[in-house]
Parts: structure tokens; sequence; C-alpha cells
């Protein structure tokens, strides 16, 4: 039943782009190469655009597939199918790490008395809801959110500049060290954070009704959230600066907060707030779901009775980590170093092994026909 589940091509595109979008722009993103994060963000967008040429490559092989038959195609039966399910763990600590988000960020920004496990219990109780509908309630929701995601940036936008915070001369100088700290800033975790998590998207490109559009409409979303995303971080370093942007939590909250415009508009907070609640329950509902949707694919069993084991799992695990501090440090530290295995690693074994294939089969048919 979920397998015949399908979403239109402009579906595909908002979810494309609220997905990367996310929380991203709350935070300053490269800033250890302070006032050229937004050109570390250029170049892992760069890169994150030829890891998506990739992605859809192995997507045409099986064009009906998902991720985890997709790892049974290239690596067999069991070795694709323990690949696919390491993966699936993957997905659903990577929401974890969402809604732990959700939890400390709300408790720390806005609602300081109430217990975090509340808090984390109500988005992945939306989320679990949401994924037991399936993908297409998943894409439906994501576009009914996203008028709302566009005019809200849009209204922080035109704010920011009416208000005369932004001072261009903040990006300046460019390079100043030199292009070794925009790549280090880019290279691993600007690429594995946000742009290498379009793997996720080999789970849902089988579930898109026009599969002939997959790949423009992938590649013009992905430019189109890229170049948002370059001109927001570089938006907050002209108003805060590459000091005061490190050193704050919520970058994008500081700077709505600034804003004073004729004495009465101000307390922009709730933007921000709404912002980030969307996005964070756009990552959760969207990688809950492809973690089920892989196990479903590899062990076969329903997909509605996975979703209340894995939603528990998620649960659990977002308590594993004892404060906010250790969260980010292991965000940043190790998982960062681990992703790659994900995003960049097995997706290019896939395609050696897919290439070397066609060339066997080439090579088969040529003998044959002699």
């Amino acid at each position: 039943m979920q397998q015949q589940q399908q979403f239109g091509k402009y579906q595909l595109a908002i979810l494309i782009i609220v997905f990367l979008i996310g929380s991203t722009p709350l935070f300053e993103l490269g800033i250890t190469a302070k006032q050229d994060a937004w050109i570390a963000m250029l170049v892992a967008a760069a890169a994150g655009l030829l890891l998506t040429v990739i992605y859809l490559t192995i997507h045409k092989r099986a064009p009906n597939a998902g991720l985890g038959d997709l790892y049974k195609y290239h690596f067999g039966r069991y070795i694709g199918g323990f690949a696919a399910m390491v993966h699936a763990l993957w997905l659903s600590y990577e929401s974890m790490r969402n809604v732990r988000d959700v939890g400390e960020l709300t408790t720390m920004a806005l609602l300081n008395f109430t217990p975090k496990w509340v808090v984390m219990l109500l988005i992945l109780a939306v989320a679990a809801y949401t994924a037991s509908k399936g993908v297409e309630v998943l894409a439906r929701i994501i576009q009914l959110l996203f008028p709302v995601v566009l005019f809200s940036y849009f209204l922080v936008i035109l704010l920011v500049f009416f208000s005369g915070l932004v001072k261009v001369n903040q990006l300046l100088p460019m390079m100043e060290n030199g292009p070794m700290p925009i790549l280090k800033a880019a290279f691993p975790n600007l690429l594995a954070f946000p742009f290498g998590q379009m793997v996720v998207f080999l789970v849902l490109f089988g579930h898109v009704s026009e599969k002939k559009s997959i790949s423009k409409v992938t590649y013009w979303s992905q430019i189109g959230v890229s170049l948002f995303l370059v001109f927001m971080n570089a938006l907050i370093l002209c108003v805060l600066g590459p000091e005061l942007a490190d050193l704050t939590t919520l970058p994008l909250l500081h700077v709505v907060q600034l804003v004073r415009l004729a004495n009465f508009l101000e307390r922009l907070d709730v933007v921000v707030t709404l912002l980030l609640f969307i996005g964070l329950f756009v990552k959760i509902a969207t990688l809950y779901i492809a973690s089920i949707l892989m196990v479903s694919e590899v062990t076969g069993w329903s997909y509605r009775t996975l979703v209340f084991p894995i939603g528990a799992l998620i649960y659990a695990a977002s308590f594993l980590e004892p404060n906010y501090t250790y969260h980010n440090w292991i965000g940043l530290d190790i998982t960062l170093k681990i992703v790659p295995i994900f995003q960049i690693g097995l997706p290019l074994l896939m395609l050696a092994v897919g290439i070397r294939k066609k060339y066997r089969a080439a090579a088969l048919g040529g003998a044959q026909s002699t």
C-alpha cells in the first residue's frame, strides 16, 4: 500500500527546498572561516550539487526503487540488506538529533520552565502521525507550510534591510587568510550539513509520479535553495559581524531582535520561532519516514507496523546525551566524521558497482553476438 503513494514534481521541488532550508538559516554555519563563511557555504553548495548528480545517476538505474532496494540491487541481498539497515538506523539517528534540537532550543529560547521531554514528545507525536499517513501526506503538509516559510523569510529580510542594520563592510576583507580556512569550513562540515542530506531523496524519488522531471526539478530546486542559504549566511554576517555571529546560539534570532521600525514594530522572535519549529519538524518527519521505508524494503514488514517501534527508538535515543553541550560536541566532532560514509562513500561505491555491471553486461553481449 505504501509503495503506491506518490506525489508530483512540484511537491518534490517544495520538499527539497523546505527540507534543505530546515533550520539552516537560523545558524551561522561555516563561521570558522569568519567573514568568508558565506563563501564556504557557496563552495559546499557546489560540491553538494555534484553529490546530487551521483544520487540521480544511481536513481535512474531503478527509477521505482527506494534506497533499500538500490542497496540490494548493487551489493546483493545480504550485504546490500545489511548496508540498508545500517543506513536506516542512521536516518533514525539524524531524526533524533533534530528532536533533541527542538527540546533544547525551545526550553532555551522560548519555554524556559517546560520540561524538554514534553516538548520532544509533542513534536515527535506530530511527526509520527504524519509518518503513519505516508509520504504523500508528508508532501502535502510541506506544500501547505511552504507559503508560511516563504512569507516569514521574506518579512524578516525586508525588515532587516529597512531597519538599516545591514553593513556590507562586515564581509571585508575577503579571503584575508587565503582559501584554506574556507575549504576547512566547507569540508566536511558544510557539505555534510545541509547539502549532503540530499541522499535521503534516494528513498523518496521512487514515489514521484513524474519520473522524467525528477532530475530537472531536483537540480533547479537545489540551486535555488543553495543561493538562498548563501544569501542568508551573508546577511547574518552583515548584521552581526563574524565575532558576534560566532558567539550567538541562534544568530538569526539575535538579528530580528535588533529590528526596530517606527518605535513600534519590534520583537519578531515569534517569526524565527515559527521558522525553527517548521524547519525542524520537516527534517524530523522526512528522516523518520525515510527510515521506515528503508526498513520496510529490507525486511518486507508492513510500513504501518514500523511507525511506532522506530518512533519509540528515536524518542528513547534523544535522551542518551546528558546535556546540550555534549549534544553539540557529538554532532560537530563525531557525527560529521561518520556521515560521509552514507553521503559520499556508499553512493560512490554504488556508482562504481553499477558502472562495472554495465560494462560487464556490454562485454557479455558483445561476446555472444560474435
